[in-house]
């Protein structure tokens, strides 16, 4: 019997098998504006190359509402259970997904004691990350010299007024490493406060798919003057969450 965690994200849909505790399986899907979908697909390719294994199922996230089968169990619920595993002795989570961030402070047994959401704006979200950088077409080279470029401010957080800033800094002589730096510090600062509005932590884990940013993590850490911990791949640990609960 296996147990699966079937995360139904905004930009990703997430699956993982768990054979006991080991992870036997997983893969991440682009959620496509249909993460339902998405995750039936994810579960019939599973399905058809485990035929003869039986799984019990766990389904998170935001399509999980409409999924068909599976016991439901909120995001929230699921990342704590999947950071536990890796940082039993943490109490607190920042989750940056693509379209809300959230700050999760979880007890010693790895569950839920409180939390706050970020859901009404795409600012400080990897949606909003991934418009800015993709609108810049950064290089490979620009890329590296971002991380040790000197940031220019950015004072805009509303993706649309962001995006129109940033395009005036560089009409003004701003190098894109610059812009990039000043993107990622901002984006560092508004999270460094979000988490501080809940708690004054003394380490942190990092996850959801934000965490994939090494400049996010650099300007987090200097922000909040605290170590910050990520799990090994930190887009799965809702999924994995899931199926420890399955």
């Amino acid at each position: 019997m296996m147990k699966i965690g079937l995360d139904l994200g905004s930009v990703n849909t997430k699956l993982v098998a768990l054979d006991g505790i080991k992870i036997r399986e997983q893969k991440v899907v682009s959620s496509r504006y249909d993460s339902v979908s998405a995750g039936q697909e994810l579960l019939k390719e599973w399905a058809k190359t485990n035929q003869d294994i039986s799984y019990d199922l766990v389904v998170t996230g935001y399509g999980r509402v409409s999924f068909p089968e599976g016991k439901l169990i909120t995001e929230i619920t699921c990342q704590a259970k999947g950071c536990h595993g890796y940082f039993p002795t943490h109490e607190y989570i920042l989750d940056v997904g693509g379209q809300d961030a959230k700050v999760i402070k979880k007890n010693p047994a790895g569950k839920v004691i409180n939390f706050i959401m970020n859901d009404k704006c795409a600012a400080g979200t990897g949606r909003f990350l991934d418009f800015i950088l993709k609108g810049l077409s950064l290089t490979e080279e620009e890329l590296f010299e971002a991380a040790v470029a000197k940031p220019v401010n950015v004072n805009s957080m509303c993706t649309v007024f962001a995006e129109s800033e940033v395009i005036t800094l560089l009409a003004k002589g701003a190098k894109k490493s610059e812009v990039v730096a000043g993107v990622f510090q901002s984006t560092a600062i508004r999270l460094a406060r979000f988490v501080e509005s809940m708690a004054q932590p003394e380490t942190l884990i990092f996850a959801g798919g934000g965490a994939h940013y090494n400049l996010l993590v650099k300007y987090l850490e200097q922000e909040l003057k605290i170590p910050i911990v990520i799990p090994p791949d930190p887009e799965i640990t809702v999924a994995l969450g899931a199926a420890l609960l399955a």
